[in-house]
């Protein structure tokens, strides 16, 4: 039990962003699809910028990514913290989300994590999102739903 105790703080540092982008080189690949090519940004709020290659050949900006937890550190789920991969397009669509970790348990009262980011998609960061209206509970694990809907909302 000490063991955890001790080594939670070193785990939750592990999915703040940092200039270390081929350790979360899959996460911003799902957050960013499309994106080639990774850059860590660390002025302001740190976040990550994807860019692709336009047809003459120079960068196109594909988005922006970033780690909810570096804007929501306090939000949690029933059992622990929910650590998401926020993906954004130029304009403030969202474009995907990497559930990065959540510790919630299995079975009727657990967040399917594919279909519950999957709602995101293409959502204005200026629209609306409440778990019950704008967005599905998808499970009956509403604390946790209410808890990622949370930091997703306070991270854009």
């Amino acid at each position: 039990m000490l063991i955890a105790i001790t080594s939670a703080p070193a785990f939750a540092q592990r999915w703040r962003a940092t200039d270390d982008i081929p350790r979360y080189e899959d996460y911003l690949r799902e957050a960013l699809p499309g994106a080639e090519t990774f850059r860590w940004i660390n002025r302001g709020t740190p976040h990550y910028r994807g860019y692709k290659t336009g047809p003459n050949g120079e960068e196109e900006l594909v988005g922006l990514g970033f780690f909810t937890v570096d804007f929501a550190p306090k939000v949690r789920g029933y059992k622990g913290e929910i650590w998401m991969l926020v993906g954004m397009d130029p304009g403030g669509a969202l474009i995907d989300i990497s559930m990065v970790y959540h510790n919630e348990p299995f079975g009727y009262f657990s967040v399917d994590p594919a279909k519950f980011v999957a709602q995101f998609r293409g959502k204005s960061v200026m629209a609306p999102m409440t778990v019950g209206n704008d967005i599905d509970a998808v499970s009956r694990a509403t604390i946790t739903n209410n808890s990622a809907v949370r930091a997703i909302r306070e991270a854009v």
